[in-house]
């Protein structure tokens, strides 16, 4: 795996070196098939099926689009790639759809870039927007359990301002989100030969049970697929856990994806994998970009948007935290 830190002036400056970080990559180098940030403001990194497009707009540069789709084509728009996942704004300045809304034009005090390599790539981004508020967002492939097709996810983090100190509101976007009742921000999945799941779709969207999954640009059904960061059993249970000194107990909480069969008697769920090298964890304990060992390896801790509990309708997550493995 691979890791790098340092500073962005804006938003074209981030993807600029995101870009230069992945196509960099020694084992499994990303793909740059566009990038334009002078005219254009858009680019797109690919590696097989996982096909990530990044837009932006110079005027009200404080919103990143992310777009998901099995193919690049050239002079396209984000939103008209091959087989595009839908979701994504299709006006200037992007301001609805799936998205990083920083909140900010910059400077952004860091960056972290996290790689994976190898059978399950990905590569995982926090930002630092100001001191002590963060973003993430990300693109790569899933642990998958079983023999369907696919596994190719994106996500952004879209923070509702309205509800900036409810963690769990249900109009945030985070990670891979079961909680999410937005299905124009929540992160999509390729993903082909469910149960439950027609020949023609090729997606499916994480979003709650109280939402529907929306269609892709082409206008076929999306599935709606559990769990993820916000949901499911083992975080609903178990990321209140918090580390213990005597014993060095860390509990790092796997981020796992389910999907739902309702066309039968009783419905069956189906565990269809993780996101890989990336855990939930309790930060009372630590304090954010902290390294925690864990065996042979090295993880870094950061909180979901802020460490803190004032309930002032400022952004914060108390002692929500995402850790993101540095080194193996």
């Amino acid at each position: 795996m691979a890791y790098e830190t340092g500073t962005a002036t804006d938003i074209g400056d981030l993807v600029d070196k995101l870009f230069t970080f992945a196509t960099g990559l020694s084992t499994t180098p990303w793909t740059e098939d566009e990038l334009d940030i002078v005219s254009k403001l858009q680019g797109t990194l690919s590696l097989n099926d996982c096909v990530v497009t990044f837009r932006w707009d110079s005027t009200v540069e404080t919103d990143l689009g992310l777009y998901q789709s099995l193919g690049w084509v050239t002079a396209s728009a984000a939103h008209e790639m091959t087989d595009d996942a839908g979701g994504g704004d299709t006006s200037m300045p992007v301001s609805v759809g799936r998205r990083v809304n920083f909140e900010s034009t910059g400077p952004y005090t860091a960056y972290h870039f996290f790689a994976g390599e190898g059978s399950t790539p990905y590569i995982y981004v926090v930002v630092e927007v100001s001191s002590g508020i963060f973003r993430h967002f990300g693109f790569g492939n899933l642990e998958k359990f079983g023999t369907w097709t696919g596994g190719e996810f994106v996500y952004g983090h879209y923070w509702y301002q309205a509800d900036p100190d409810n963690t769990v509101a249900n109009s945030h976007s985070f990670l891979l989100d079961g909680m999410n009742n937005d299905t124009t921000t929540c992160a999509t999945m390729h993903a082909e030969g469910l149960p439950n799941q027609a020949v023609a779709e090729k997606w499916v969207a994480f979003s709650s049970r109280s939402a529907t999954a929306g269609t892709d640009t082409s206008g076929e059904n999306r599935r709606t697929v559990y769990g993820g960061s916000r949901c499911g059993t083992w975080g609903y249970y178990l990321a209140a856990l918090r580390y213990s000194s005597p014993n060095a107990f860390k509990p790092l909480i796997p981020i796992t994806v389910f999907s739902l069969n309702l066309d039968q008697a009783p419905d069956d769920w189906y565990w269809l994998g993780q996101m890989p090298d990336i855990s939930i964890v309790n930060m009372h304990a630590f304090t954010a970009g902290q390294e925690v060992t864990v065996g042979s390896d090295t993880w870094m801790v950061f909180p979901w948007v802020r460490k803190r509990y004032e309930q002032d309708n400022n952004e914060e997550s108390g002692n929500a935290g995402v850790a993101y493995k540095k080194v193996t």
